[in-house]
């Protein structure tokens, strides 16, 4: 007696994607083919499962950068059969969302007393300094710690600010 072995490929799940994670990431839904005598096992490296039917499945990513990868399989009869390997790259926005003001008021009615860099990204500051009107460093710092512009007169002033991938240049204007 003779024993044939089918592999039942190619699974339609089976090739890469891409996101980049400047927003949230809407769930993703994955499906492969159906056959009503296979069980079906799905098993994802990171995201989350929001919905199994089955042969297809609906995955919430997360937002930190990276691959990830679906892996979809069956047994039928209790044999294993198709197996399939899907790639899903998340990359970091190409761009930081940062608001930098052009002035601030440091006159003690707590109001933006202080400048620093706002947004989403803030966090992302890896050297922040001010410049007076002569060129010469009157802050600096490693972080995104605020400037109080103490001991300083009305006036224009310059920043610069890097992020690890980034540089910005610019005024600011000190209004007591």
């Amino acid at each position: 007696m003779k024993w044939w072995v089918f592999i039942l490929l190619p699974f339609s799940l089976l090739a890469q994607e891409n996101h980049v994670n400047c927003d949230s990431i809407t769930p993703q839904t994955y499906q492969v083919d159906f056959d009503a005598n296979k069980i079906y096992y799905w098993d994802i490296s990171g995201g989350i499962i929001m919905y199994n039917n089955g042969n297809s499945i609906t995955i919430q990513w997360p937002d930190s950068a990276g691959t990830y990868i679906i892996s979809a399989y069956t047994t039928k009869f209790g044999c294993e059969g198709d197996t399939s390997h899907y790639d899903v790259v998340i990359k970091d926005c190409p761009y930081l969302q940062l608001y930098i003001p052009n002035s601030f008021t440091p006159n003690e009615d707590n109001h933006n007393e202080t400048f620093y860099v706002h947004g989403a990204d803030q966090g992302e500051v890896k050297l922040f300094i001010i410049y007076n009107r002569w060129g010469e460093k009157i802050y600096e710092t490693s972080d995104n710690t605020p400037w109080d512009g103490k001991n300083c007169q009305t006036g224009v002033y310059s920043y610069s600010v890097r992020t690890h991938n980034q540089h910005y240049t610019g005024i600011i204007h000190l209004i007591r």
